[in-house]
């Protein structure tokens, strides 16, 4: 097979799970690679030897010889050295981690995998890895050069008589009297900068394992108490039997270089007066962001901010003053898009808010990975407010605002200069309406913004206006048809706003913050109503509350769910199911374990809803107490017909016989798809093909209708 063509790269994936070969086929294959399965570690050197592969994924636990091990056989091959190999763990251990890394790991990616980004880090390793290989070649021409323009050099033998030789160029490097001064391992490490040792230590680890050759950059402390930056290229030496008997290296000051390339980036693409990111950096930046954002379909903001009135504070006060107040406004910038209240709420990390100044007194702001792009409309606020608190310089207190514009990718524009002009457009129009206020490129934009802000505004009082509802979808036996339960999904009754579905409030509410309190009226409400159909014979059926991550790690959540079933005096709440995600389980192992357990022992059955949609860790579904998988729509969708669907379903599923889970498979619309499940051992359906979710008195006909003893 021919490498030459870049749309078609091969990732070898070894991994001992049949489940992990699918899913890395349904996501992969459609992002222009080619897979090669192995399913031990065996299998995999083998195929690495055979097809030469761009790139490997190997899962740590697999039986015979584990990942570490075969890991550290590829790197051993003529063939493995550069190429880019991705451990896949189940947890971020640290001893795991560093286990990876010496065992000649390029990263680790921890389980469940995001496939999206992960594409794009393979995308990139592949690339990475053909420049590596023409870096190396450079690096040949280098040695010798240094060789030849007599480098510092250092030998380090470590059989019989260990000894260590530095030539006189390395005394100079380290500013040490040759006379005095006796060089052995321990005087060389000590004189490593205190934070970069553990880097050099590995380096030497990793060149004797691996018989290869590094060059690293780092710092060191010289016998005058500098410090400064060095490059070393460090190498084996063997004796005529080819065993290893010392290392060898050369070591040159690189501290003026590192200075001069630091003042020339500083120079090109930061502002000199604040700090920040100049025209030139944040258009590069914004350049980047667009590519990311048409690979991974995501929408993200551009704000284009202008201060009221500086013109007359430079006039005023002169420049001096007008270039203090750019630094206090930059800082509050800064330190106000760090902080959890905003960054954590609209934008998950606070590195997705980047700022410029473009010059004078114009500043922009890339909001990234917005969840709604009318989110831009609340940060916007945030910065009107921090700007327009006094300023106090010289004795001066100075009030000035901010007029924003806001351009949203990818409807305001595709490229860097249309989103740039079109929110600048909109600041100008906002300078029209008056100071202080910010404006969308779009009006329907400006509208939408309005109407989420009133939303939210509402949103707070839904609780205590009795607003909320709960309507409930029936769960049936696959093979008997029979109503076994139902799943609890919450709606909006607002007097202002009119019945709202989950899609259009409960991301806003996960947002501010209010799905803590919405998730806790769920809880009690679900208790309420089955005490309810405990009277009216429905006492059997079980129900199912989705958790929202953000709830089921608060402190307090068990006690408030131990607080609810004693309101309802509820001592054995088996028909409780509560649902969470994977991402949520395994966001803190330890933590969730615990919690988990808690809740097992007061009777709660646990579920794991849309199971399959991330690159599971099968560990937790063996540790962690959990009673049933939900199998996730996406998977039920074009059944029978799709035969990478259809495997992974029946994979699931008999990995939940296997672990004695029971399995529920949602979003079953026809026929065919209940027939197939049917076929299989799945324990229970729910879908639009029975019912859509309803209100509780509908659910009480539903079940009157579907009871034969009621007939």
């Amino acid at each position: 097979m021919s490498q030459s063509d870049n749309s078609l790269r091969l990732v070898l994936v070894i991994d001992d799970d049949q489940t992990a070969h699918l899913w890395a086929r349904r996501y992969l294959s459609t992002a222009g690679f080619t897979l090669i399965s192995a399913l031990n570690g065996y299998e995999g050197i083998e195929a690495f030897k055979q097809h030469s592969p761009d790139i490997v994924l190997v899962d740590i636990d697999m039986p015979g010889i584990n990942g570490f091990a075969t890991c550290a056989a590829i790197r051993a091959l003529p063939s493995g050295k550069n190429t880019p190999l991705l451990m896949v763990t189940g947890t971020e251990d640290a001893e795991r981690v560093a286990s990876s890394y010496v065992a000649g790991a390029t990263d680790f990616v921890v389980k469940p995998v995001n496939w999206k980004v992960l594409i794009h880090r393979l995308h990139y390793m592949v690339k990475a890895s053909s420049v590596l290989r023409q870096l190396e070649k450079s690096e040949t021409r280098l040695s010798k050069a240094q060789h030849m323009a007599r480098l510092g050099h250092w030998e380090w033998y470590f059989v019989d008589d260990i000894k260590m030789y530095w030539s006189d160029e390395v005394f100079a490097i380290f500013q040490l009297d040759k006379e005095s001064f006796v060089p052995d391992e321990a005087s060389f490490l000590a004189l490593m900068y205190a934070e970069d040792k553990a880097c050099v230590q590995e380096s030497f680890d990793e060149i004797i394992k691996n018989k290869t050759v590094v060059t690293i950059e780092h710092r060191i402390m010289t016998g005058k108490g500098e410090q400064r930056f060095v490059e070393q290229q460090i190498e084996m030496i063997e004796n005529l039997n080819h065993q290893l008997i010392g290392l060898t290296g050369t070591i040159q000051d690189i501290t003026e270089r590192k200075e001069h390339e630091n003042k020339i980036k500083r120079l090109a693409y930061y502002d000199e007066i604040t700090g920040l990111p100049n025209r030139t950096f944040f258009l590069e930046l914004l350049s980047s962001t667009l590519k990311l954002a048409k690979r991974n379909d995501r929408s993200f903001a551009v704000l284009f901010l202008d201060l009221d009135d500086f013109k007359g504070v430079n006039d005023s006060y002169g420049h001096y003053i007008g270039d203090l107040l750019l630094k206090e406004i930059s800082r509050r910038l800064s330190d106000g898009l760090r902080s959890s209240d905003v960054a954590a709420r609209h934008f998950h990390q606070c590195h997705n808010a980047e700022i410029a100044r473009l010059g004078g007194d114009e500043f922009t702001v890339l909001l990234n990975e917005l969840t709604y792009p009318e989110d831009a409309a609340i940060v916007a606020e945030h910065i009107q407010e921090w700007i327009a608190e006094p300023v106090y310089l010289e004795n001066l207190q100075i009030y000035t605002g901010s007029s924003i514009g806001i351009a949203i990718y990818p409807q305001d524009g595709e490229n860097s200069e249309t989103l740039l002009r079109n929110a600048d457009i909109a600041m100008y129009h906002a300078k029209k309406v008056g100071k202080g206020h910010f404006q969308f490129f779009h009006d329907s934009m400006n509208i939408k913004a309005q109407k989420r802000r009133k939303m939210e505004n509402y949103m707070y009082q839904a609780v205590a206006n009795n607003e909320l509802r709960l309507h409930y979808q029936p769960i049936v036996g696959a093979k008997s048809g029979q109503l076994i339960g139902a799943e609890a999904l919450m709606r909006w009754e607002s007097p202002q706003l009119g019945f709202l579905p989950p899609n259009d409030f409960i991301s806003l509410a996960e947002d501010n913050g209010l799905i803590i309190k919405f998730g806790e009226w769920a809880i009690r409400e679900v208790c309420r109503q089955h005490k309810r159909w405990q009277q009216q014979g429905l006492g059997h059926l079980t129900i199912a509350v989705n958790l929202s991550g953000l709830q089921f790690n608060q402190v307090g959540f068990v006690p408030m769910v131990e607080a609810i079933l004693a309101e309802y005096n509820l001592m054995s709440p088996s028909f409780l199911i509560f649902e969470l995600t994977e991402s949520v389980i395994m966001a803190d192992t330890e933590k969730m374990f615990n919690k988990l357990w808690q809740l097992k022992s007061m009777g709660i059955k646990l579920s794991v809803d849309d199971f399959g949609t991330g690159y599971s860790s099968l560990s937790y579904l063996k540790s962690f107490p959990l009673d049933s998988l939900k199998i996730d729509r996406s998977f039920i969708k074009e059944l029978p017909d799709n035969d990478d669907d259809a495997a992974i379903v029946n994979a699931i599923l008999a990995l939940a016989s296997t672990l004695n889970l029971s399995t529920v498979a949602e979003g079953v619309e026809t026929n065919q798809q209940r027939e197939f499940l049917e076929n299989s051992t799945c324990n229970s359906i729910q879908g639009y093909l029975f019912s859509k979710p309803m209100p509780v008195d509908e659910f009480y006909a539903y079940w009157q209708a579907n009871t034969p003893s009621t007939l």
